[in-house]
Formats: structure tokens, C-alpha cells, sequence
């Protein structure tokens, strides 16, 4: 019988030492989180035993709560342990050669050439840029907020990140994170099978007013923002929240894409649970935070603060200046 047992659903702040002490009163030789390649944890860990016996108790353990969260507990081998830190590694040695960066929080109507021109003295030009669509759901073939870009060597990327994470790039806040070509490659080839003829994104074109998601239209070219702006900060969400929950957050009342939301992470990629929302305007933005305001999410709940300018989202989707 196996003496490892992997464990999945861990919040991504959990270390190696409350793996093992989950796990009291059994004989625990040892315990690995995994981590993806850009050194996030992924949300599964393995713990092994000191024998097969303590390994079957372990399972006892099933469904109940590490910290703020359940996990799953199943009967594993040392063989996919080993698998899978080996693929964690070596994806992370891959990002190390292919000086690839991706963006994340970019306005829906982004182009190459505003992506080029944020990257100004680090030898970009529009063919190193992918921009990313949707590929699949109610927005399929339409701008996704992310794109990727191929540098001319590690060195160059890495100071890139280094210098732009955080800026703002056509009214928005972004995130910057190593990647892969694979990576690209891959979301670019999603994308491709769902792209609309009428739409002309995707690598080395922008995306067209019609290319917007209907619910942003409203917030192109509007005139004024009248009272404050189209972002909302949210502060308190738990560390593993996904873009799509704090969408799913404001349904059925507002429908938004999880492409309007921004997941900020600190110096070590984690989330660090705060977030920004884009909204189709500064009304709508409002009465989010009057619906929305000091409601759970998941087992949190959150304070929503509308931004009044300057924000990491100001201005929406260049829908004129903050007045007021």
C-alpha cells in the first residue's frame, strides 16, 4: 500500500508546515505544496507517511476544513508526487527561456500599438504582441483584457515586469506575469476556433467598437463621468477568489464579464485580496457598492469603494474625465 496521499483544495497561502500539521496525531515524514510556473501555489499538496496504515487514516481527514477552506483527501503514489513537482519545474525553467510576459486588466478596446508604446525602450514592436479573446461563452470572440509579449530575451522581460507591473495603460491598472510561449500559443489556438470573421484581434490587430462586449458599449465615448468614476475597489476578498466569482458576485442585478475584474497580488504573485471592477459607467459603479456593499462572497464579506479619480481603473473604457 502507498504511503503518500495528496490533498486538493488548499488556500493558496498554505505552507508546507500546515500540511503536515493538519494532519496531528499521525506519523508524517514529510509534505510538498505544488506550485505553478509562475511560483503561485496551485491549490494541491502531498503529504507522506511514515507507513501504509497512517496513510489510510489519513483519509479519515477527507472533507474537512485546513484553515478557512475543506480539502479533498485521496490516496496518492511518491510516482505522481514526483510527477507532478517535475512538471511545476520544468515549466517554470521554460518561462526562464522564452522571455514571454502576459498582461492581465487591459481595456477591452487595447491596441498593439498602445501595448508597444507602454513597453517604450524594451525593444517591442506590434508582431511581438498577441492580444487575447475570449474562446468560448457569451463573449467568445471578443476582447478577453489579456494579451502577451515576446521579448528579445529573458533579461528584457524581466525588467519590463519589473518596472511596468502595476502602471496604468489606457485608464487601467494591469498585472504582468512570466509565461510561456506554449501558454500563448495555446489561448491563441482556443480563441481562434470561436473568433468571429467580423472581428480583427487576436495578434498584431486591435479590436474595433463592435468587437466590445454589449454591456461596455454604454461607457465608449459617453461624455463625462459624472460624480465619480466607472472602477470600484473591493477590499476583504477571500485569497482564492477567481475573476469569475467576483463576477458572478454582482449577477443577476449586474451582469458583468469576469474580463472587468482585476485580482491584485502582491511582490510573491499571490493574491492579497483586494480587487478593482470596471463598470459600464459611474452610475452603474454606484449602485454596485449600494447593492453589493458589506455582502458575503463566499465566506467573506467585502467593502466596495467607488474610486473618484486616478484610481487603477480610471476613466473605464475612455469614457471621458472624472468630474467631481
Amino acid at each position: 500500500m502507498t504511503t503518500v496521499v495528496r490533498v486538493r483544495g488548499l488556500a493558496f497561502e498554505t505552507t508546507e508546515e500546515d500540511l503536515m500539521t493538519f494532519f496531528t496525531g499521525l506519523p508524517v515524514t514529510s509534505a510538498l505544496v505544488v506550485y505553478d510556473a509562475t511560483g503561485r501555489a496551485s491549490g494541491d499538496g502531498f503529504v507522506t507517511f511514515a507507513d501504509a496504515e497512517a496513510a489510510k487514516s489519513a483519509l479519515g481527514f477527507n472533507k474537512q476544513h485546513l484553515g478557512r477552506r475543506y480539502v479533498e483527501v485521496f490516496a496518492s503514489t511518491a510516482e505522481e508526487m514526483t510527477s507532478q513537482a517535475n512538471a511545476a519545474q520544468a515549466a517554470a525553467a521554460a518561462q526562464e527561456t522564452d522571455a514571454v510576459i502576459r498582461m492581465r486588466g487591459l481595456p477591452f478596446d487595447i491596441t498593439t500599438g498602445q501595448i508597444v508604446e507602454f513597453f517604450d525602450g524594451y525593444s517591442v514592436t506590434d508582431g511581438n504582441v498577441t492580444l487575447g479573446i475570449n474562446a468560448d461563452g457569451k463573449f467568445a470572440g471578443q476582447p478577453n483584457g489579456e494579451a502577451w509579449v515576446q521579448f528579445a530575451s529573458q533579461d528584457l522581460a524581466t525588467a519590463a515586469q519589473s518596472a511596468k507591473d502595476g502602471q496604468s495603460i489606457g485608464g487601467r491598472y494591469v498585472e504582468l506575469f512570466p509565461s510561456t510561449a506554449a501558454d500563448r500559443d495555446s489561448n491563441s489556438l482556443k480563441a481562434d476556433s470561436n473568433r468571429p470573421k467580423s472581428w480583427k484581434g487576436g495578434k498584431g490587430g486591435g479590436a474595433p467598437f463592435g468587437g466590445l462586449p454589449p454591456m461596455l458599449h454604454a461607457g465608449r465615448g459617453s461624455g463625462p463621468v459624472v460624480g465619480g468614476s466607472q472602477a470600484v475597489k473591493i477590499r476583504g476578498l477571500p485569497f482564492s477568489v477567481t475573476e469569475a466569482e467576483v463576477a458572478q458576485f454582482f449577477a443577476p442585478e449586474i451582469p458583468i464579464s469576469p474580463a472587468q475584474v482585476t485580482l491584485t497580488r502582491g511582490p510573491d504573485g499571490r493574491h492579497n485580496g483586494t480587487g478593482f471592477v470596471t463598470f459600464a459607467s459611474a452610475n452603474q459603479a454606484s449602485r454596485a457598492v449600494d447593492l453589493k456593499n458589506r455582502q458575503y462572497l463566499g465566506s467573506r464579506y467585502v467593502e466596495l469603494l467607488q474610486e473618484t479619480g486616478g484610481g487603477p481603473a480610471y476613466g473605464g473604457l475612455g469614457g471621458g474625465p472624472v468630474v467631481g
